[in-house]
């Protein structure tokens, strides 16, 4: 299998722009496979499967982050694509649609058709549909905590973009330097400096919310993964840096304490990384790497 190769941006590429991969080097995909009955290419997903076997394989799903307004599923962001396909995982790579076109709650409709649409499909692209994982970075980390937590709200489905007899339900899910508690992210947002750059942070959990959280804190519950927490979350692995200065830190600690008074000690895990920034080096470390697959295997395999 070739390791995928990253496209260079071009110099005057905008601040916090992440750059594209290119998957052509690997050989079994379905790329820009749309997951709701539009054709709106914000809610399509590539599909990558091992070179050997006929499966079903266990399913990484990813969302990228990207502070809800920008990103998708084939920038750098798809950390997992070669390690995963290597280590007999199916992965997913999913868009969703963004600030700009809608505000919450529709980009969780789509994840969840997206999830749904997997396992009403699972058959046609090799998928074992009672081993499904989601995992996602920064913003893409609010999405896979949302599945995680939310299943069974119809609140939150909107079955009229397909798969309507299908769940969203997922079996484990994995956050990176995510954010959880909307009210939270809102607060520490408005209260952050400017970055080094003198850039001062939109609040991002404002925007997505479409409401002031601070104020409207009935409203922001509602958009909070941690508020529907409950004795039917699967396993859980936080990882978080100490010193994120985009996304508070205290956020996954108190995600993490939720599972675990509603679950049992040690359905959910933090591995927190001391003095890790927001999308630090760290992420992308051996050890971190090896201690995620170490948990999908446990829970999947």
């Amino acid at each position: 299998m070739s390791v995928i190769k990253i496209i260079p941006l071009p110099p005057d590429a905008p601040p916090f722009l992440q750059p594209d991969v290119d998957v052509s080097g690997i050989k079994r995909k379905y790329l820009d496979v749309p997951y709701a009955e539009t054709d709106n290419p914000n809610q399509t997903m590539d599909i990558f499967l091992p070179e050997e076997g006929d499966g079903p394989f266990p399913v990484l799903i990813q969302f990228h982050g990207g502070a809800f307004i920008g990103g998708h599923k084939r920038d750098s962001q798809c950390i997992y694509l070669i390690n995963g396909l290597l280590r007999g995982y199916a992965v997913v790579n999913v868009n969703y649609r963004l600030i700009g076109e809608v505000i919450f709650p529709y980009p969780v409709y789509d994840v969840k058709a997206a999830v749904r649409f997997l396992r009403a499909n699972a058959q046609k692209y090799c998928l074992d549909p009672a081993k499904f994982a989601v995992s996602g970075d920064s913003a893409g980390a609010y999405f896979a905590s949302i599945l995680a937590t939310s299943a069974g709200v119809e609140a939150l489905e909107d079955r009229s973009m397909g798969a309507s007899d299908c769940d969203s339900s997922v079996q484990a899910m994995i956050g990176m330097f995510g954010l959880y508690d909307i009210i939270l992210a809102s607060q520490f947002t408005e209260d952050a400096p400017p970055m080094p750059s003198g850039v001062k942070i939109a609040n991002f959990a404002d925007l997505f919310a479409g409401v002031n959280c601070r104020e409207a804190k009935g409203i922001a519950s509602m958009v909070s993964p941690i508020s529907y927490v409950s004795k039917n979350c699967p396993p859980v692995l936080i990882q978080a840096g100490m010193e994120d200065e985009v996304v508070p830190y205290q956020s996954s600690v108190e995600f993490v304490n939720r599972v675990n008074a509603a679950c049992g000690d040690g359905r959910a895990t933090l591995e927190s990384i001391p003095g890790g920034k927001h999308g630090d080096p760290a992420y992308e470390s051996e050890q971190l790497e090896e201690s995620r697959f170490a948990f999908l295997d446990r829970v999947l395999k």
